[in-house]
Formats: structure tokens, sequence, C-alpha cells
């Protein structure tokens, strides 16, 4: 495909292919992980994020610029993780150099670039050499001086060429990548998507299976049984094509479309765009919802959850308030012991997700209608699932949210049990969370699922690791034995006074009641508490305070 011009049909083409060629190689991606810890989800962040585009025919749209304007939309409310954010951003930067763009040429694309790089940089408080921007940005500074290309396919055969040097080069500038061995994932991820659209211009499409298991989301070992309540309803959300032969769609009214919805559910959200109707809504009958939709058209899409089972949200037992509370709190956790522990503990509203599920922009959004506060704070507790939630709040205006830097349970934990709800006002009640972030020691202990060695300390496959900080601090055969290590190696032990601890899906009671044990045994001074977290991989998540 020797173009100089492409319409809208190629350019999503193009992405498509880079999608599906990011889905082949997800789980590639998802390898290139630092630690030896069964958890690298960038594959599948980028993944995610990149499909939340893929929602619509191509031929509903006449220019460049409508296309890449409705797919940098849906793609910014899927943006999970860091490298989903900062991908969302690169694409809302070619969006915005295309905005005025019926098709596009060929010398467009060092504008795209420069755009996509320059909001994926702004994404980032504190942006870091070695990862996915460094292997945006040099190719695109290579672009610059490169000259004139008379087509696309040479304009983009030179972006993978510099793109793959910059991504070999990441080990040299960030020494973590070195010293585990490995380039940087959401680097690789990146260039995947341009190998893809590189193989769509010279006319290779590539196939992927219908069913993508990470795009799906399958619910095993469900509490929900027989016996159970519908406590929640069901999260009924679809995308409706309006239909000539049903509805004259220049006078569809979305205010009377919302106006059902709302007599039926609550939680409601409903676009129309152009011909196609976005909505939300959680209610006890979503048969209702969907029959009343198609009098109007056809389904695209269609997803029903039972909120009682899915965790999305978890309401406190106090019915919904008439009037706005002062404060709100929510939080992002996974296991269901951890969920149930933090909801007593002053959470209003609980996301699914952590490691290996990082929820989206628009699943903050959800949970930020859901509640009616003047603030609500936002705990993400972990470092890839931040820059999310920032996206989240800033897309937000309907109240004030603030999203603490919370990095792992630990740190959710910590500042949910220092949550002030007397606070006379919003930085008063943050400042009192934020006051406990800074003295406590966030701990995980995993099992190691290949030999490696991180900062100079030696890992064999099989070994438990204790984690303090994001830093390996000891290792050992055993698990409960690699906190008890751990604990040794702290200098400054005497200081702490408390320790709590939640326990994996794998360890049983009497192992957690043998590691508090162990604890109090050789540490007296302690106060210990342990809490049946239910979560995956890691065995133990301490909060040492």
């Amino acid at each position: 495909m020797n173009k100089a011009r492409l319409d809208a049909n190629s350019l999503y083409g193009m992405l498509v292919n880079g999608y599906r060629n990011l889905c082949l190689m997800e789980t590639k991606v998802n390898d290139l992980n630092v630690f030896p810890v069964p958890d690298g989800d960038t594959g599948t962040n980028m993944v995610k994020t990149l499909g939340g585009g893929i929602l619509k025919s191509v031929e509903d749209f006449e220019t460049v610029s409508s296309m890449m304007s409705e797919f940098s939309r849906n793609v910014l409310l899927s943006a999970r993780g860091n490298s989903g954010v900062i991908l969302s951003q690169f694409i809302r930067g070619w969006a915005n150099a295309l905005r005025t763009k019926d098709d596009i040429d060929v010398s467009d694309i060092k504008d795209m670039m420069r755009q996509g790089v320059d909001c994926a940089y702004s994404a980032v408080p504190n942006p870091v050499e070695g990862t996915m921007l460094t292997v945006l940005r040099e190719p695109c500074e290579s672009l610059e001086s490169a000259g004139d290309f008379s087509d696309f396919k040479d304009a983009f055969a030179y972006i993978f060429m510099n793109m793959n040097k910059s991504l070999q080069h990441t080990p040299e500038l960030l020494p973590v990548l070195k010293q585990a061995n490995v380039v940087d994932s959401g680097g690789m991820g990146i260039l995947y998507i341009i190998e893809g659209m590189c193989a769509y211009l010279d006319g290779e499409i590539i196939e992927v299976g219908s069913e993508r298991e990470s795009n799906v989301n399958v619910l095993t070992n469900s509490s929900f049984g027989p016996d159970s309540v519908l406590e929640y309803g069901y999260c009924t959300e679809f995308v409706l094509q309006l239909m000539h032969a049903k509805t004259n769609i220049a006078a569809f009214s979305i205010k009377e479309f919302i106006s059902y919805l709302q007599t039926i559910g609550d939680s409601i959200v409903a676009v129309l765009d152009e011909d196609i109707v976005k909505a939300h809504v959680h209610t006890f009958k979503p048969e209702k919802a969907l029959a009343f939709a198609r009098n109007y058209g056809e389904f695209i899409s269609v997803k029903i959850e039972n909120m009682s089972i899915q965790h999305s949200e978890v309401s406190s037992s106090v019915e919904k308030e008439t009037e706005k509370v002062k404060y709100a709190i929510v939080t992002v956790a996974m296991g269901d012991g951890i969920k149930d522990y933090f909801a007593q503990i002053g959470a209003d509203r609980i996301i699914d997700g952590g490691q290996t599920n990082n929820p989206s922009a628009h699943d903050f959004l959800d949970a930020f209608d859901s509640l009616f506060a003047e603030h609500i704070v936002v705990l993400p507790n972990n470092s890839n699932i931040y820059a999310t939630a920032k996206q989240a709040a800033g897309m937000y205006d309907k109240c004030d949210i603030r999203v603490l830097e919370t990095k792992s349970v630990a740190e959710g934990y910590s500042a949910l049990s220092m949550m002030n709800t007397w606070a006379p006002d919003i930085d008063s009640f943050v400042s009192d969370m934020e006051m406990a972030l800074s003295s406590v020691v966030s701990v995980s202990i995993t099992k190691a699922v290949r030999d490696a060695t991180i900062d100079g300390v030696c890992v064999k496959e099989g070994e438990y690791m204790a984690i303090a900080d994001g830093k390996i601090r000891f290792v050992s055969e055993d698990k409960n034995s690699a906190v008890v290590g751990l604990l040794r190696s702290f200098e400054d032990i005497d200081e702490k006074s408390v320790i709590t601890v939640f326990y994996g899906e794998n360890v049983s009671d009497e192992e957690a009641d043998g590691l508090i044990e162990a604890i109090e045994d050789e540490f007296s001074h302690f106060e210990c508490g342990a809490v049946s977290g239910k979560q995956k991989i890691y065995d133990y998540y301490m909060a040492i305070e």
C-alpha cells in the first residue's frame, strides 16, 4: 500500500491491525517483568486500553478527524495502568493533530508523533527515561530530522526501525532493566502496535481469535448461590445502533431515553453520539432496559453483571443518602476478604482491581457517579493504577475529587484507618490520611517464578521473596521464615509497634496463626492482627506501623 494519503477507513484499519498484533503478543509483553513475580500485566493493560477504541464500524465515519475523535475518547475511557494511560494520551495526541483533517497526508505524520509524545509525557508527573516514553520520544526526534517521505509505508517503516533501536537501548538508561536482562515492557507493546500498522501497509491483515480471554470477565467460584438474595441489582451497559427502520434518528431524544431508564434504575449515564447510544444503568430489571432500547435500534454490545458478585461497588449497610455527604471514599482492592474488610472500616465504593487486573478510567467514573458527596477521596492502592485514577478525576466535574498516591494494599489500609469523618474541611480530611502514609512500611510475600538477581539479591525459582516498599529484602524457602527474616533486617524495627497481615487464598488459617506466633515470639513488642484477604499471587500483604 504505497500511498501518500489515507482516508478514515485505512487509518482505522492500521489501528485495528496494530491492536490485533498486540493481542497476539500480549503474553510476551506481560512476561517482560523485572521482578520474578507472576503479576506482569503491561500487555493486558495495553490490549484492553487500545481495544476500547474497537467499538464501531469505520463506515460510520466520513472523516479522519471524526474517526480519531471517537477512537481516542473510547481509548481514554478504557485506559488501564500506567502503560494504558500513556498509550491513551499518545492516541489523544494523534487525534489532536488530525482534528481538522478529512484524510491524512504523509506529511501529517511528524505532527501526529510530536503531539502524541507531548500528550504522553504530560500524563506522567515525573517522566523516567528508559521506559515506553523514551521509546515514543526518540523515534519522534529522529523523524523530525529525517526529511520528507513519499508514502506511509516508508514513513512507518522508519518509525518502527528507530523505535526498535530505542527499545533495545532501554536497559542502558534504566539499571533495573539491565539487572533483569529485559527491555521495557511498555516500549515493547508500542513496538508491536507499530509493527501491526506496518503490516497493514504491506497488505497483511492480522487475524485473532474471536474470543479474547483478556477482554472477557469470567466469574469463577462465585459466592452467589441458590440461597442468595439479589441485593444490588445488575450493572447493565449497552451500545445501541439507532435504526431508521425503528425510529426517526434525527428526532431521537436522549432525554426521553434517560427518563425511562430512571423509572427502572439509577446510576444512569447515557449519551447520544450521532446515531449511537451508549447507556449504563443499575437496575433489578435489565430485561426491561434492553426491551425498551430495542424499540429504537439494535445492540452493538451488551454487558450485564450481578453487582452482588462483581464487587465493583460495595455499598455500606446504610441506604443511599438523600442529601450529599461531606466525604466519600473510593478504593481499589482485590480479594474478597480485603474488599469486605475495607468496606467495614469505611470505604464507600470498592472497585475490583489490583495486580493483573487494573480497572479502567470508566470504572472510576462509574464509582464517582454512584456517590452523592461533596468530596470524594480515591485510594488506588497500586502504583500502576494511580495514573488511571488521576485521569478519571480530571475527567469528572460533578464534585471535588482527591487522589491519594497509595501504592499498595497496606498503604490503602493505613490511610483508611486514619480517616476522620469529623474533619472540618477536605484538606484536613486528606492530611490525616496522608499522615499515615509517611510512616507505614508496605510488605508483600510471594513465590519467585524464575531465577533472578535484583539489586544484588539472588532469587531462585520457588523461593519466597519478602518485598518491602518495592525492594526485595529477604529470600527464604518458607513463606513465614521470609517474613521473620525481613523483620530482622530492619534496623528501626523497635520503633514500629503494629503489624496487620492480610493472608492470601493459598495460605491456611493455621499458617497465618503460625506467622503471628512466630512474630510475637521474636518481637514481643508488636501488636499483631491477621485478616483473611483471599488475594491471589501474594501470600501475604503486611502493613507495619
